[in-house]
């Protein structure tokens, strides 16, 4: 076999934009990552990029952990039918989880007239199929941005849009959405339109169009509760224990779990950990660890406990019928906010 596009020994990660830009493509892409937005974007790059329209002749798609990889490779090394190359999409088989000797050898020696796209969530970094891939150069890994790069992206996905942005809204935007892209793409999408004939996106836009998950009203919640604003902290929660998807109860649970990660958080930050070392340890994504990490200066490691200790009171006694769940709920917030007070 022969190896195309003078990638072999390429070592590091693919830049499949580049690639598409000088026409120029490897034998083998490995896509892999949590961030399915650009594991759709790079895989769909390269296919309209190689894959004439209505070619079907010579595009194939495999799908699942129950494909079969010498079935791959024999259609990887079949010529194609009147075109420079053969593409074929792997998705989500499993041979980068698992020992997939077929594949790491083909990838080792691929086919000249065929590319073939592994689009794949997780990956073991020790198999041989990743080895070999990232050996040759063919790896793209499609991870969530963090930080800085996940803003410029936000920025960029507006001037897209025709609009510009300004730094609040941005974060406004972070701090309700989060850091999937998917949905921040379909946000930034419906605020461009709500924007209309304006050039800038604002905050008030975003608080206006754009409602918080539930895992961000309780941080909001929390920092009202800190910051003695305790009407907007009841406020905040009847929205949530209104909304169809949860009730009281679930909310009560939703604030134990906070408590819970911002205590840890606090602990390991108090240890020396930074943020990555935090991240590393208890896999909460980074972003996340800089929010609890930020919110726990607000509250004694004391102020931690005793509200998860009133959480799994408030537990017990709902379950046992001693109390209603609406007011247990409130009464933790009452409870800790004057409790703070008294810190």
């Amino acid at each position: 076999m022969v190896r195309a596009g003078g990638h072999n020994e390429q070592q590091g990660m693919r830049n499949i934009s580049e690639d598409v830009k000088n026409n120029d493509f490897a034998p083998v892409y490995l896509i892999y990552g949590d961030e399915p937005y650009l594991r759709e974007n790079y895989r769909n790059q390269l296919i309209k990029a190689l894959v004439a329209p209505g070619d079907n002749l010579n595009f194939a798609h495999f799908s699942g952990d129950s494909t079969d990889p010498e079935e791959v490779i024999s259609l990887a090394v079949t010529l194609p039918f009147m075109a420079e190359k053969r593409v074929i999409h792997v998705k989500d088989s499993g041979f980068f989880k698992k020992s997939t000797e077929e594949i790491a050898e083909y990838i080792d020696d691929p086919s000249g007239t065929t590319v073939i796209i592994f689009d794949e969530e997780d990956v073991d970094k020790r198999g041989k199929s990743y080895i070999a891939a990232h050996k040759n150069g063919y790896d793209a890994p499609a991870e969530r941005f963090k930080d800085d790069l996940l803003r410029r992206w936000i920025r960029a996905d507006f001037k897209r849009q025709g609009k510009g942005v300004d730094a609040d809204a941005v974060e406004a935007l972070v701090d309700r959405v989060g850091d999937e892209m998917t949905p921040l793409d379909m946000e930034i999408k419906k605020l461009a339109s709500y924007a209309f004939d304006r050039e800038t996106v604002t905050k008030d836009d975003v608080i206006l169009m754009v409602p918080r998950s539930p895992s961000f009203n309780i941080f909001a919640m929390m920092d009202a509760i800190a910051d003695n604003r305790l009407d907007e902290a009841i406020g905040i929660y009847y929205e949530m224990a209104g909304d169809k998807k949860q009730s009281a109860y679930s909310v009560l649970g939703r604030i134990e779990s906070h408590f819970r990660s911002m205590l840890m958080v606090w602990d390991l930050n108090k240890k020396g950990l930074d943020i990555n070392g935090i991240h590393d340890t208890t896999d909460i994504k980074d972003w996340l660890v800089k929010k609890y990490i930020r919110q726990g200066q607000k509250y004694s490691r004391s102020r931690m406990i005793s509200v998860i200790d009133s959480c799994v009171k408030a537990d017990r006694e709902i379950k046992q019928g001693r109390i209603e769940d609406r007011l247990a709920v409130e009464l933790i917030i009452t409870n800790t906010a004057a409790g703070l007070r008294m810190d």
